[in-house]
């Protein structure tokens, strides 16, 4: 199912709120509310890894997500105004406001980023309402561009879609009119991005293969083998009703393939971590996964055989899935945050022989640099990571900070007598130039 996340201020979430109770689009929606912009970022940073399409209640917070923050790998959209629309706002202020001529208002949702809705079309210059000009989009350059034409007394009323910038209009005592989207514009817009991200995935859709490997204790009897693949066979069969995950499934020798058309979202990575979680708590099987996403069967089968063997050396009840161009491993995928790394990398996998760390260790290190240049590492979590045993992980802490790669800061204290806990974080400059 598509998951939308709606980023809005209160005001304007309120009406949104109003617009989708009752109606079944057929995704799930989680709500963010902001004050500031700058909250916009942060607010991305929570939401990107668990939706399809983020929608913003107005241009503002979607002009200001596209020039503040790069690499965006989410596609957005906003409740947007037809050419209609705007003709009847104009239509219906000229009716009511018979003496201030449409050349003495300012409009600051016309904007060089939706074209000033080809309002320059319908108008001639003799009867054009001062627009928003400038291409940097914010509430500063709109509250200068608001007190501008006020302070110069080229205007006697304002329109305006900006909710957060209203308590600053009363301020400066500037007449405006505040429009709010309508409830069946909120939902025309809704239905139309989700209908663009269902031809998306439709037209995207790859080939997703799991494989599923069973892990038999020493000297098993041929009969309790058999016991073993056959109950594996039947908890995949639960999950499928269960979860409504409708895969093709093939058994071969010890391990199990699962196959089926997908798209390029999030479902996919959900699904696996449900699998991995359903047979993990059944808890008398041990088994290692691997999935591939590609273009084609062929191509999908040999990405999840790489998995499969990342799985095999992790160790443990999980999983990996190898996908995209460049074969980017994507794992263990149990915990809450995965590491996304490659094989590819010919610096990591160099320095990984020049000084005796094994090169996934090494991969799954800087995969976690790439997710958290910030994060601060232990002993103990890094154990987790590379599923090996703490002492292990001082021997590889203690050559990194021998190669000055990471530095140790500040220790934790422990509660009671017990030792302060050594902390290491990335010295990010030095990673960089050793790893990328």
């Amino acid at each position: 199912m598509i998951t939308v996340s709606i980023i809005s201020p209160q005001k304007s979430m309120n009406v949104i709120n109003k617009a989708i109770e009752h109606q079944d689009f057929g995704c799930v929606f989680h709500k963010y509310v902001y004050v500031q912009l700058e909250e916009i970022k942060t607010i991305y940073e929570q939401c990107k890894d668990s939706c399809d399409v983020i929608f913003f209640s107005g241009e503002l917070g979607y002009s200001y997500m596209l020039t503040h923050i790069n690499d965006i790998q989410v596609p957005c959209t906003f409740v947007s105004y037809e050419e209609k629309d705007i003709l009847s706002i104009l239509l219906n202020f000229v009716i009511r406001y018979p003496n201030i001529p449409l050349t003495r208002v300012y409009i600051d949702f016309l904007t060089p980023v939706n074209d000033f809705m080809n309002l320059k079309k319908y108008l001639s210059p003799n009867y054009m309402p001062y627009l928003f000009e400038n291409p940097v989009y914010n509430y500063q350059t709109l509250q200068e561009r608001a007190e501008e034409l006020w302070n110069s007394g080229k205007i006697d009323m304002m329109l305006t879609r900006t909710t957060n910038q209203l308590e600053v209009l009363n301020k400066l005592k500037i007449p405006y009119i505040h429009f709010l989207p309508s409830e069946e514009m909120i939902r025309g817009s809704i239905r139309s991005a989700l209908n663009t991200i269902r031809l998306k995935q439709k037209n995207q859709n790859g080939k997703l293969v799991i494989l599923i490997k069973l892990i038999y204790p020493e000297n098993i009897t041929s009969q309790d083998r058999e016991y073993m693949e056959i109950t594996l066979h039947k908890y995949l069969l639960d999950f499928r009703k269960d979860y409504q995950y409708e895969f093709a499934l093939h058994a071969v020798s010890n391990r199990f393939e699962l196959s089926l058309d997908s798209d390029l979202y999030k479902t996919s990575f959900e699904r696996l971590q449900d699998l991995i979680a359903f047979l993990d708590q059944k808890g008398d099987l041990e088994f290692r996964l691997g999935a591939g996403f590609g273009k084609s069967l062929g191509e999908s089968h040999y990405q999840a055989e790489q998995a499969l063997q990342e799985a095999i050396k992790y160790g443990k009840n999980d999983g990996f899935i190898i996908h995209g161009e460049e074969n980017t491993l994507t794992g263990p995928l149990s915990l809450t945050r995965t590491l996304n790394y490659s094989y590819s990398n010919a610096k990591a996998l160099a320095y990984s022989q020049a000084n005796g760390i094994n090169e996934s260790n090494l991969l799954k290190i800087v995969g976690l640099f790439q997710m958290d240049k910030e994060t601060i590492i232990t002993a103990a979590s890094l154990s987790q990571w590379l599923n090996i045993t703490s002492r292990s992980c001082n021997r590889i802490l203690q050559q990194l900070l021998d190669s000055n790669l990471i530095t140790e800061i500040e220790p934790q204290k422990q509660e009671g007598k017990g030792r302060p806990t050594r902390q290491y974080q990335f010295i990010k400059q030095n990673f960089i130039q050793t790893f990328f």
